[in-house]
Protein backbone atom coordinates (compact mmCIF):
# COMPACT_ATOMS: atom_id res chain seq x y z
CA UNK A 1 0.00 0.00 0.00
CA UNK A 2 1.24 3.61 -0.77
CA UNK A 3 1.65 6.35 1.65
CA UNK A 4 -0.37 8.80 1.87
CA UNK A 5 0.82 11.65 -1.02
CA UNK A 6 3.01 14.52 0.77
CA UNK A 7 4.14 12.01 3.54
CA UNK A 8 8.10 11.20 4.03
CA UNK A 9 8.93 8.36 1.60
CA UNK A 10 6.33 9.03 -1.00
CA UNK A 11 8.87 8.86 -3.87
CA UNK A 12 10.40 6.14 -3.38
CA UNK A 13 7.53 3.76 -2.13
CA UNK A 14 5.57 5.40 -5.81
CA UNK A 15 9.14 4.71 -8.17
CA UNK A 16 8.79 0.73 -6.56
CA UNK A 17 4.64 0.47 -6.37
CA UNK A 18 4.98 1.59 -10.31
CA UNK A 19 8.28 -0.34 -11.19
CA UNK A 20 6.15 -4.02 -9.66
CA UNK A 21 2.81 -3.18 -11.14
CA UNK A 22 4.75 -2.79 -14.62
CA UNK A 23 6.08 -5.84 -13.80
CA UNK A 24 2.80 -7.73 -13.02
CA UNK A 25 0.91 -6.36 -15.52
CA UNK A 26 3.32 -7.35 -18.50
CA UNK A 27 3.48 -11.01 -16.80
CA UNK A 28 -0.54 -11.04 -17.16
CA UNK A 29 -0.66 -9.66 -20.73
CA UNK A 30 2.44 -11.83 -21.78
CA UNK A 31 0.77 -14.92 -19.91
CA UNK A 32 -2.59 -14.16 -21.78
CA UNK A 33 -1.25 -14.12 -24.98
CA UNK A 34 0.91 -17.15 -24.36
CA UNK A 35 -2.32 -18.93 -22.95
CA UNK A 36 -4.13 -17.84 -25.97
CA UNK A 37 -1.76 -18.53 -28.57
CA UNK A 38 -0.79 -21.76 -27.30
CA UNK A 39 -4.74 -23.22 -26.93
CA UNK A 40 -5.89 -21.76 -30.14
CA UNK A 41 -2.68 -22.09 -32.63
CA UNK A 42 -2.90 -18.34 -33.81
CA UNK A 43 -2.99 -14.92 -32.45
CA UNK A 44 -6.20 -14.34 -33.58
CA UNK A 45 -8.24 -15.25 -30.05
CA UNK A 46 -10.01 -13.16 -26.80
CA UNK A 47 -7.20 -13.68 -24.89
CA UNK A 48 -4.68 -11.64 -27.12
CA UNK A 49 -7.61 -9.12 -26.69
CA UNK A 50 -7.37 -8.96 -23.46
CA UNK A 51 -3.53 -9.12 -23.43
CA UNK A 52 -3.42 -5.98 -25.26
CA UNK A 53 -6.01 -4.52 -23.35
CA UNK A 54 -3.72 -5.02 -20.51
CA UNK A 55 -1.04 -3.05 -21.69
CA UNK A 56 -3.10 0.64 -21.21
CA UNK A 57 -2.44 0.53 -17.41
CA UNK A 58 0.74 -0.41 -18.25
CA UNK A 59 1.40 2.84 -20.68
CA UNK A 60 -0.33 4.61 -17.64
CA UNK A 61 2.42 3.05 -15.17
CA UNK A 62 5.20 3.82 -17.51
CA UNK A 63 4.21 7.79 -17.51
CA UNK A 64 4.30 7.39 -13.53
CA UNK A 65 7.47 5.98 -13.18
CA UNK A 66 8.75 8.44 -15.69
CA UNK A 67 7.43 11.26 -13.85
CA UNK A 68 8.59 10.52 -10.77
CA UNK A 69 12.36 9.17 -12.05
CA UNK A 70 13.84 12.40 -11.70
CA UNK A 71 12.79 13.00 -8.14
CA UNK A 72 14.31 11.09 -4.69
CA UNK A 73 12.61 11.00 -1.29
CA UNK A 74 13.63 13.77 1.32
CA UNK A 75 16.25 12.16 3.45
CA UNK A 76 14.28 10.83 6.86
CA UNK A 77 17.13 12.52 9.26
CA UNK A 78 16.59 15.90 7.82
CA UNK A 79 12.67 15.47 7.85
CA UNK A 80 12.61 14.28 11.40
CA UNK A 81 14.34 17.92 12.14
CA UNK A 82 12.24 19.70 10.21
CA UNK A 83 8.95 17.96 12.15
CA UNK A 84 10.53 18.40 15.58
CA UNK A 85 10.64 22.19 14.73
CA UNK A 86 7.18 22.28 13.08
CA UNK A 87 3.81 23.03 15.78
CA UNK A 88 0.77 21.48 15.52
CA UNK A 89 -1.05 24.57 13.90
CA UNK A 90 0.72 24.36 11.02
CA UNK A 91 0.90 21.51 8.25
CA UNK A 92 3.98 19.60 7.23
CA UNK A 93 4.58 18.20 3.85
CA UNK A 94 7.36 16.10 2.39
CA UNK A 95 8.67 14.52 -1.37
CA UNK A 96 5.90 16.91 -2.92
CA UNK A 97 5.36 16.68 -7.04
CA UNK A 98 2.95 18.55 -8.28
CA UNK A 99 1.84 20.03 -11.78
CA UNK A 100 0.99 23.01 -13.27
CA UNK A 101 -0.72 22.80 -16.79
CA UNK A 102 2.71 23.58 -18.36
CA UNK A 103 5.36 22.15 -15.89
CA UNK A 104 5.90 19.14 -13.53
CA UNK A 105 7.83 20.67 -9.97
CA UNK A 106 9.11 18.95 -7.31
CA UNK A 107 10.08 20.32 -3.25
CA UNK A 108 11.85 18.04 -0.63
CA UNK A 109 9.39 19.95 2.43
CA UNK A 110 6.89 22.36 3.10
CA UNK A 111 5.30 24.01 5.45
CA UNK A 112 2.36 25.86 5.81
CA UNK A 113 1.19 28.14 8.93
CA UNK A 114 -1.91 30.97 8.25
CA UNK A 115 -0.53 31.67 4.98
CA UNK A 116 3.04 31.46 5.42
CA UNK A 117 4.55 28.34 3.18
CA UNK A 118 7.91 28.29 3.74
CA UNK A 119 9.32 25.44 1.06
CA UNK A 120 12.25 23.32 0.88
CA UNK A 121 14.34 22.75 -3.00
CA UNK A 122 17.62 21.78 -2.58
CA UNK A 123 18.12 20.71 -5.96
CA UNK A 124 16.60 22.38 -8.99
CA UNK A 125 17.38 25.72 -10.80
CA UNK A 126 16.00 29.30 -9.71
CA UNK A 127 13.72 29.36 -13.21
CA UNK A 128 12.28 26.62 -11.63
CA UNK A 129 11.85 28.42 -7.69
CA UNK A 130 10.16 31.30 -9.71
CA UNK A 131 7.82 28.82 -11.48
CA UNK A 132 6.79 27.18 -8.53
CA UNK A 133 6.17 30.62 -6.33
CA UNK A 134 4.22 32.02 -9.23
CA UNK A 135 2.14 28.97 -9.72
CA UNK A 136 1.25 28.60 -5.92
CA UNK A 137 0.75 32.45 -5.20
CA UNK A 138 -1.34 33.03 -8.45
CA UNK A 139 -3.43 29.89 -7.82
CA UNK A 140 -4.40 30.73 -4.36
CA UNK A 141 -5.01 34.79 -5.39
CA UNK A 142 -7.46 32.94 -7.89
CA UNK A 143 -9.21 31.14 -4.85
CA UNK A 144 -9.17 34.34 -2.93
CA UNK A 145 -6.35 33.15 -0.34
CA UNK A 146 -3.06 35.76 -0.29
CA UNK A 147 -0.34 34.00 0.73
CA UNK A 148 3.47 34.98 0.74
CA UNK A 149 6.30 31.96 -0.07
CA UNK A 150 9.61 31.69 0.33
CA UNK A 151 11.56 28.37 -0.85
CA UNK A 152 14.88 27.72 1.21
CA UNK A 153 17.89 25.69 -0.28
CA UNK A 154 19.13 24.42 2.90
CA UNK A 155 17.79 21.99 5.43
CA UNK A 156 18.91 24.61 8.48
CA UNK A 157 17.23 27.60 7.07
CA UNK A 158 13.77 26.15 6.23
CA UNK A 159 14.30 24.53 10.14
CA UNK A 160 14.74 28.02 11.61
CA UNK A 161 11.87 29.28 9.12
CA UNK A 162 9.80 26.90 10.41
CA UNK A 163 10.12 27.41 13.67
CA UNK A 164 9.73 30.80 13.77
CA UNK A 165 6.58 29.88 11.79
CA UNK A 166 5.33 27.47 14.31
CA UNK A 167 4.57 30.31 17.27
CA UNK A 168 1.81 31.23 15.13
CA UNK A 169 -1.97 30.28 16.18
CA UNK A 170 -3.60 31.48 12.80
CA UNK A 171 -5.45 28.68 11.24
CA UNK A 172 -4.32 27.38 7.86
CA UNK A 173 -6.82 28.15 5.58
CA UNK A 174 -9.00 25.26 4.13
CA UNK A 175 -8.36 26.46 0.53
CA UNK A 176 -4.90 26.38 0.99
CA UNK A 177 -4.94 22.87 2.65
CA UNK A 178 -7.14 21.73 0.20
CA UNK A 179 -5.17 22.99 -2.58
CA UNK A 180 -1.97 20.88 -1.91
CA UNK A 181 -4.52 17.55 -1.35
CA UNK A 182 -5.71 18.17 -5.27
CA UNK A 183 -2.24 19.19 -7.20
CA UNK A 184 0.18 17.02 -5.36
CA UNK A 185 0.66 13.57 -8.09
Amino acid sequence: MLPKKGTNGYIKDRKMFQILFLIGIAAVSVGLFLCGYFATGTTKNLLTVFAVLGVLPGAKAVVNLVLFLPYRSFPEQDYNTLKSAAADTGILYSDLVFTSPSHVMHLDALYISGTEIAALLTDGKAKTEKEIVDYVTDTMKKRGVSVHMHIFRSVSDMTARVADLSDRTEPVPEELAEFWRVVLV
